[in-house]
């Protein structure tokens, strides 16, 4: 029985670890970020590449404005985290900085929420992140 137990274990284990979603790699591309309050939708982008850059574009009438920053992604097997840096606030915006945990990432959604600031905080950091691929 005790054989049966740990070949059962095995098996799982590695179903699970194959199944699982490598972030870093399947993040690379462009998502819409997902506004709740009254700003028109599809107006600001977020651009991921495979070298752990990112580039916000939020576009206003006929201005464009454009945060360019760095990202890092924990793909750890128990919950995946990613951090920001290098984010700045424009035109109403929040800077991005921070750790985020991704609460969801699966079908071309990507929702994370950010629970500690740069400086290590805790209070005031949550911040709901929800985005869509475009591409």
């Amino acid at each position: 029985m005790k054989i049966g137990s740990i070949i059962l274990v095995i098996i799982s284990t590695f179903i699970l670890m194959t199944g699982c979603t490598n972030v870093a790699d399947e993040i690379v591309g462009t998502w819409e970020y997902q506004t709740f309050d009254t700003q028109p939708s599809g107006t600001i982008l977020c651009t991921f590449d495979d070298s752990g850059n990112m580039v916000r574009m939020a576009t206003y009438g006929d201005s464009l404005y454009i945060d360019s920053c760095e990202y890092i992604i924990d793909n750890s097997i128990l919950k995946k985290k990613m951090t920001i840096t290098g984010s700045v606030k424009f035109f109403g915006l929040p800077p991005l900085d921070g750790l985020y945990r991704i609460d969801k990432f699966k079908d071309d959604i990507l929702i994370m929420t950010r629970f500690r600031l740069p400086n290590d905080e805790k209070a005031g950091a949550y911040l709901r992140v929800e985005m869509i691929r475009k591409n």
